[in-house]
């Protein structure tokens, strides 16, 4: 926070035309005299500070900023709390709070027990915490921390930076001051850094609690899995349980796989809301209960973005891909709710897997005017890549990726693995490797991307070298997805025995991709002596796939060893494992079908 004498804050519009309705409404304020009222300032502020998280917004001229703070004879306190108030719930510019009360503090105002908590909520908006340690400094040069609200304020800051060694100073030695809220955000701030041993502590010392305190002790059980203390904390509850509690013992159970456990929760909840119902439709789209996670959908008597976003991501999860876009299809009939970035997202991964370009077109048309940030946590731009690169349109792949104003890791990795699945195995090692200079760290999909560009290219020394340096230099240990392109790799290059021995050597049994390859080679080189001793790991594969079955009875029965092809097939019927018959989604003319 830099004291330097400042114009008034800087205010931002949403277009030319936000602009001039900005100015009329100020005019209008003026000839009526209205302007003075405290309805009409706070909608003022609140305007300019909408305003200001468009992502297009140009600087409002000085004059402008200069007439709404010289409309008064004396800007006050209140005035200035109102415009920090304000920009502190904006998204892009919560630095405008600040360069507001920087304005206050040369003026002939001076801040009170209104201004931190404001200050402190935009605060948590910037990337640095230093700006908050500053608000605090000016909390003690002013003299107001001893005002419940301010150090409330203050607690949740730091919670929120995760700073909970300052929160926990500052919690002590205002021991006498807090109340219950000030052990609840505490503790609830342990439970976000992880800490729930600190947190147990603290809630067990707590002279009051209410259900605030004990849904944020429960729910930080059930977020570790440890459903066992989470229910008996529930079933203690001297308090009434309140629906946030509830759905955080229906969510719990859920994602641990305990569906009917989760559900009788569900059917016993005295009053539901749509989180509850979320939970229960998010718990069953999560283990693939597509079916009943539909019927609770269709029952649901009212549904939010999250309802939508959690079956279209269920069904794309489930590799109901043509599904996924008929219910995106039917929230836009629907016309109630509007899609969000994670919503956008599966569609996006839907159409990719379906090859629907024509699809993926519209749905980027529509984020493009919908001003959806392509950058942001969500990865927005990293599925575009993704999808564009699936479909074959690898151009306006490299397009978005250059649009992109901040790469991160996941556009790094969808544009290698583009690059890679679409043959231009050089131009993804290429990509890695300046993906390094940007001083990013690769994680296990990186290596993945890295490995099919191996793959496709046929770069067996590059591919055992990036393997070794995924275990040796990043540490990340190889999962089965990895195992299974080294062995695509030496296997198509007819290096069927390093292939073999590094199945063997995996600290995991081969799934049904990690043998289809090394079987697929001992098709292609004829080596039916490495694909008998496979003969085992298939007849073991716990996975209702017939595929290695089947690829293995083809190589004993071009051998002409017919009984042992039989014995394959036949275990296909032991087992019950079925053969399933090819089907597929086709896009014609913009239309899945």
């Amino acid at each position: 926070m830099h004291l330097n004498p400042p114009v008034p804050a800087r205010i931002r519009t949403t277009s030319p035309l936000a602009f001039r309705h900005l100015r009329r409404f100020l005019t209008r304020l003026l000839v009526s005299g209205e302007i003075h009222r405290v309805s009409s300032l706070r909608r003022v502020t609140d305007l300019l500070a909408l305003s200001s998280d468009h992502p297009s917004s140009p600087l409002i001229s000085r004059p402008l900023a200069r007439l709404y703070f010289h409309l008064f004879p004396s800007s006050t306190t209140f005035l200035y709390n109102l415009l920090i108030r304000a920009f502190s719930g904006s998204r892009r510019h919560p630095g405008e709070s600040l360069s507001s009360f920087v304005s206050l503090l040369f003026s002939s105002s001076l801040p009170d027990r209104f201004t931190f908590p404001c200050l402190a909520k935009a605060a948590c908006r910037l990337p640095s915490p230093a700006e908050g340690t500053q608000i605090h400094s000016q909390v003690l040069r002013r003299g107001f921390e001893s005002d419940i609200y301010v150090l409330n304020t203050l607690l949740s800051m730091y919670s929120t930076f995760k700073d909970m060694v300052s929160a926990q100073r500052l919690f002590d030695s205002s021991s006498l001051s807090v109340d219950v809220v000030s052990w609840n955000t505490i503790i609830d701030g342990h439970i976000k850094v992880g800490d729930l041993e600190a947190a147990r502590k603290l809630f067990d010392g707590m002279p009051a609690k209410n259900e605030v305190s004990w849904s944020s002790i429960i729910s930080g059980y059930v977020g570790r899995g440890e459903l066992d203390i989470a229910r008996s904390l529930f079933d203690k509850m001297p308090v009434q349980r309140n629906v946030v509690t509830w759905n955080s013992m229906v969510s719990g159970f859920a994602r641990q796989g305990l569906l009917p456990v989760a559900r009788k929760m569900f059917d016993d909840m005295p009053v539901r809301n749509v989180i509850s119902w979320n939970s229960m439709v998010s718990g069953y789209a999560l283990n693939g209960e597509m079916d009943a996670a539909r019927e609770l959908f269709v029952q649901m008597p009212e549904r939010d973005v999250v309802s939508w976003s959690c079956m279209i991501s269920g069904y794309v999860q489930s590799n109901r891909f043509a599904e996924a876009l008929y219910l995106f299809k039917e929230m836009q009939i629907d016309n109630l709710i509007k899609p969000n970035e994670v919503t956008m997202v599966s569609v996006l991964s839907a159409c990719a897997h379906l090859v629907a370009l024509e699809q993926g077109k519209w749905v980027h048309a529509y984020i493009d005017k919908n001003h959806m940030p392509l950058d942001n946590e969500h990865n927005l731009g990293a599925a575009l890549i993704d999808m564009y690169a699936k479909c074959g349109s690898i151009e306006t792949a490299l397009k978005v990726f250059e649009s992109l104003r901040r790469r991160n890791v996941s556009s790094w990795n969808a544009l290698i693995t583009g690059l890679a699945v679409n043959g231009l195995a050089r131009e993804s090692l290429y990509a890695f490797q300046q993906m390094l200079r940007y001083d990013l760290k690769p994680n296990d999909v990186t290596f993945l991307g890295v490995l099919m560009a191996c793959v496709h290219g046929g770069l067996v020394c590059e591919g055992r070298q990036y393997f070794e340096r995924m275990r040796t230099v990043y540490g990340i240990q190889p999962e089965m997805k990895h195992y299974g392109c080294l062995v695509d790799l030496l296997g198509r290059a007819g290096l069927l025995e390093e292939a073999e021995g590094v199945v063997r050597s995996m600290p995991m049994k081969p799934d049904i991709m990690v043998l289809g390859a090394l079987l697929g080679a001992c098709r292609i080189y004829r080596d039916v002596a490495a694909a008998d001793r496979l003969k085992i790991d298939v007849l073991q594969l716990k996975a209702k796939q017939s595929g290695c079955h089947v690829l293995l009875s083809n190589i004993f029965a071009t051998a002409g060893r017919w009984a042992d092809a039989f014995e394959m097939r036949n275990s296909l019927k032991k087992t019950g494992i079925k053969k399933l018959p090819g089907s597929s989604s086709v896009e014609l003319n913009g239309i899945v079908c």
